[in-house]
């Protein structure tokens, strides 16, 4: 009887404890489902985690090894760069000294002349010619000095010293000959030795051609 009263007793207990969850609106299995639903959610969540960790880590290599890979490029391009300089320069340089002596082939003085006009006036005659005719017309200027001393010290006098109105140095421009004609006033004190020549052609910052001719010779 005892052992009846207490089951009876238990089994109301529980009774009452699930009509009060019924009650209240507590669904124990629904709530368990849920639970396991939202542990597989979780579960899923933290594999995604994982692989998009992954993934980030993976990302960050390849960034950092593109990365290493511009910054070689860059050293790259200015080592490239820095070559292909250098041999500029060094094809410039060559052009330099190829290039005026293909042109001084092609140009020759054909001679210059000195004739007296007067008391310490000259009149000179100077004749380029090209060695064969050109397409394109050479151009350039002729640097005319002369060479002697005033009161025994060697001396230089270019020709604007000579002439101030003349234009120094003389431009010309030509496919066959080039004929230059112009005056020199000579200071009394000044005894000529000899004239020297220099041809610059355009395009070439050295003279590609240059003469001294003893003054005496083209005296008359």
């Amino acid at each position: 009887m005892r052992v009846g009263c207490i089951l009876c007793a238990v089994g109301l207990i529980f009774g009452a404890y699930w009509l009060g969850q019924i009650q209240a609106g507590f669904d124990q299995f629904g709530s368990l489902a849920r639970i396991s639903q939202l542990h597989a959610q979780l579960r899923s969540l933290t594999l995604s985690k994982l692989r998009l960790g992954k993934k980030i880590a993976h990302d960050a290599e390849l960034l950092r090894l593109n990365a290493l890979a511009h910054e070689a490029t860059l050293r790259r391009m200015g080592t490239v760069e820095g070559e292909l300089l250098t041999l500029r320069e060094r094809l410039d340089f060559y052009r330099g000294i190829v290039a005026p002596a293909r042109v001084a082939r092609n140009l020759r003085i054909q001679g210059l002349a000195i004739i007296r006009s007067g008391v310490g006036q000259f009149l000179f005659r100077l004749v380029l010619i090209a060695t064969h005719t050109l397409l394109h017309p050479i151009q350039g200027k002729v640097e005319l000095t002369v060479v002697g001393q005033v009161q025994g010290r060697h001396t230089v006098m270019s020709l604007r010293d000579l002439e101030p109105n003349s234009q120094d140095p003389l431009p010309f421009a030509f496919r066959s000959y080039e004929d230059l004609v112009g005056h020199l006033r000579l200071p009394a004190d000044f005894k000529p030795a000899a004239v020297h020549i220099a041809i610059l052609v355009s395009g070439h910052p050295r003279p590609v051609l240059s003469q001294t001719f003893d003054w005496p010779i083209f005296l008359s």
